[in-house]
C-alpha cells in the first residue's frame, strides 16, 4: 500500500499558515519589538536546495523521457485532466492541439518556464498556485482554487493540464482531489488510480495530509458518498519534447 511509502519519507513539514497540514512544531518562534517572529528554518533550508537542484533534476527528466519510451512528460487521468512536469514554451502549441483550455502551474516562479503571456496567445487560461518543492503541500484554499479551475474548464470541454516540476507530488495533490470531488473517488482509491496511469507520483506526507483533509472538508462533510467502480482508464497522449 502506498501509505507505507508515504511514512518512508522525510518527516513532514509545515507550509502556508492557511494550510490544514501545518506542522507547528517545526516552527522557531521568538520575540522581537513587541511582534511574535516565526522562523521555519527546514523550509528556508529546502527551498534553497531546491534552487540548486531545480536545473540538474529537470536535465535528467528530460534525458529520461527522451531515452525511456515509459517516462513520459505528461498523461491522460480522465476525459479532462492531464498531469505531467513543467511545460517548455515549445509544448504549449501542442496542449493547445490537444484540447487544453487552461493550465494549472505549481511551481515557483524560478520554476515556471513558460509565461502566462504566451498562454494567453493560445487562448489557454493560466492558473499559477506557487508551492515550493520538496514535500510541501498547496493550501486548501489553492487546492479548492483549482478543482473548480479544473471543473470550470470541464463543464466547457477543455483539458486542464496539472503540472509542477516532475508531475510527482504536488501536481497530483491537485489532481487526487478533483478525482475524489468530481468523480467521488475515497483518496486510496484516486492515489491507486492515478499511479496505474503515471507510476512515478509520489507523494510526501503533508501532501497525502492535504488530500485527506481536502476529502474530510469538501466530500464527507457534504454527505457525498464515493462511487464503487473507478473511472475508466484514459488513454495515453504522447508528450513531444
Amino acid at each position: 500500500m502506498h501509505i507505507d511509502e508515504l511514512k518512508g519519507e522525510s518527516e513532514v513539514l509545515g507550509g502556508e499558515s492557511e494550510n490544514p497540514c501545518v506542522n507547528y512544531d517545526d516552527l522557531r518562534v521568538s520575540e522581537k519589538d513587541g511582534k511574535v517572529v516565526v522562523w521555519d528554518t527546514k523550509r528556508v533550508l529546502i527551498g534553497a536546495g531546491a534552487r540548486v537542484l531545480f536545473y540538474p533534476t529537470l536535465l535528467y527528466n528530460v534525458v529520461r523521457n527522451k531515452f525511456q519510451a515509459e517516462f513520459r512528460w505528461w498523461d491522460r487521468i480522465d476525459e479532462f485532466v492531464l498531469l505531467g512536469a513543467v511545460p517548455f514554451p515549445s509544448d504549449v502549441l501542442r496542449l493547445k492541439e490537444l484540447g487544453v483550455g487552461g493550465v494549472v502551474t505549481l511551481n515557483e516562479p524560478y520554476e515556471t518556464l513558460v509565461p502566462t503571456s504566451l498562454y494567453q496567445a493560445y487562448d489557454i487560461d493560466h492558473l499559477v498556485l506557487p508551492t515550493r518543492d520538496y514535500l510541501f503541500a498547496p493550501s486548501l484554499n489553492d487546492i479548492c482554487q483549482a478543482v473548480n479551475f479544473i471543473h470550470s474548464n470541464a463543464v466547457r470541454g477543455c483539458l486542464t493540464y496539472v503540472h509542477c516540476k516532475a508531475g510527482r507530488g504536488r501536481s497530483t495533490t491537485i489532481v487526487l482531489c478533483y478525482l475524489v470531488r468530481h468523480k467521488r473517488m475515497t483518496p486510496d482509491d484516486a492515489y491507486s488510480y492515478v499511479r496505474s496511469i503515471r507510476p512515478r507520483v509520489l507523494l510526501a506526507s503533508t501532501q497525502w495530509q492535504a488530500v485527506n483533509d481536502y476529502y474530510n472538508f469538501k466530500v464527507r462533510s457534504c454527505g457525498i458518498s464515493p462511487k464503487n467502480d473507478l473511472i475508466i482508464r484514459s488513454s495515453v497522449l504522447p508528450s513531444m519534447r
